[in-house]
């Protein structure tokens, strides 16, 4: 599967990515260290920017890849 690049400059984008790591993580341990992450990217962001991010991070499981990032 072809994997695209991530925009992760801007907070919902890095959100975005961070709830695809920790669903897709290899062990809970590590999912878990992402959540820690998704915390505080939420923490500054709107419920509408939240929404979007869910969103963008439901089509992203499977297309980024969790190698490198573990």
């Amino acid at each position: 599967m072809h994997k695209q690049p991530v925009n992760t400059t801007d907070t919902e984008s890095a959100l975005a990515v961070a709830l695809a790591l920790a669903v897709t993580a290899p062990s809970d341990e590590d999912s878990q260290e992402v959540l820690g992450y998704v915390d505080q990217l939420a923490g500054t962001l709107t419920p509408e920017q939240i929404e979007r991010a869910k969103q963008t991070a439901e089509g992203l499981v499977g297309r980024v890849s969790v190698e490198g990032w573990f």
